[in-house]
């Protein structure tokens, strides 16, 4: 049977290259891609695909929030994150956000079908995050990793430019919520602005 894929990644190229790597199985099927989080919802929704494949850093909603959103529309979506990012703190958040995989994207094309493949089935596919780089100190810690759940959607929404009002209406939640969770934010990394969290963000590669 052919496993049906939507894929959302916002840079062109590699959206394009991942759809002939994908395609040229013959047990997989790109049905829809997308290069953003709005536009990926709406194509679930219309496409019924048997897994999501994507990026966690895209335009106009993170990653985590579109997971929150797919997930609440059908929650038997099957979502497979594709990330260049190796922290632990990630591929925690991904999993707690209710993603059944997590690749890096500089994994082979065989890792990546093979992951597809598992949760398709049924399993989940979380690589292992190296704890170290290559000069044999700890990988940098993410600055997401002391913020709870909600606080990461805000944290990528803040990152991305949206005002607070934007925010509480892509989260269902009121301006005065959305307000507190953004000051929140701010104390535990902190800054005292958008304009400053944005370059942590960029600092981080958050915005890659």
């Amino acid at each position: 049977m052919t496993i049906k894929i939507v894929l959302a990644d916002d840079h062109v190229l590699m959206r394009q290259g991942l759809s002939q790597v994908l395609n040229a199985d013959a047990g997989i099927d790109v049905i829809g891609e997308c290069g953003d989080g709005v536009e990926l919802i709406e194509l679930v929704i219309r496409l019924k695909p048997d897994v999501v494949v994507m990026d966690i850093s895209m335009p106009r909603m993170s990653g985590l929030v579109a997971i929150d959103k797919l997930l609440a529309q059908r929650p038997d979506c099957k979502i497979l994150v594709l990330s260049m990012h190796n922290e632990l703190e990630y591929i925690e958040a991904m999993q707690d956000a209710g993603a059944k995989g997590y690749v890096l994207k500089e994994s082979s094309s065989d890792v990546l079908i093979d992951a597809i493949r598992s949760i398709y089935h049924g399993r989940t596919a979380f690589i292992a995050a190296h704890q170290r780089n290559d000069t044999g100190k700890p990988a940098r810690v993410s600055p997401v990793a002391a913020l709870t759940r909600r606080e990461r959607e805000v944290f990528f929404l803040v990152a991305a430019g949206n005002t607070s009002k934007q925010i509480a209406e892509l989260l269902t939640m009121s301006l005065k919520t959305a307000e507190n969770h953004r000051s929140n934010i701010y104390k535990k990394l902190n800054v005292s602005s958008s304009a400053e969290l944005i370059r942590l963000a960029g600092k981080a590669g958050l915005l890659e």
